[in-house]
């Protein structure tokens, strides 16, 4: 016989033994649990300490305000317009609202070349719709 299934005789006979042990055990565990979450016991041990009995009082009854009685209400429904949400395509860019960055000089490694450049910062644009949409971009390099 092997040292394995030595191992393995080993494993199944403590199993076997702890098994029925093992079930009743986590049963009563659970129930002890369940118990205290309920709090039966300090609910029985507070019951004990009181002497009189609990008297139940009833609400007064509250008199009705106003002359109307209550009545389901009313109301007419008038949905939305239905324009779809969101912007309409195409958007058409408005002349003279464009909007730019200050600009920039850029030299070539070699510096035999410099140019400036202006970021556009933010269009305006009319959609289908006729709403405004104003576009507006980050000066990033």
């Amino acid at each position: 016989m092997s040292l394995a299934d030595e191992r393995r005789a080993i494993r199944e006979n403590v199993a076997a033994t702890r098994a029925p042990t093992a079930g009743a055990q986590r049963r009563a565990i659970g129930q002890r649990l369940e118990a205290e979450r309920r709090g039966a016991q300090v609910v029985e041990d507070l019951q004990r300490l009181q002497r009189t009995p609990q008297q139940r009082r009833t609400l007064r009854t509250v008199p009705p305000v106003g002359a109307v009685p209550a009545t389901r209400g009313r109301g007419n429904y008038t949905p939305p317009p239905a324009t779809g949400g969101g912007i309409a395509s195409p958007l058409v860019e408005q002349p003279g609202t464009r909007e730019l960055y200050d600009a920039e000089t850029f030299v070539s490694i070699d510096g035999l070349l410099a140019f400036r450049v202006r970021r556009v910062k933010a269009i305006n644009m009319l959609d289908a719709n006729g709403a405004e949409v104003v576009m507006e971009f980050a000066n990033v390099p």
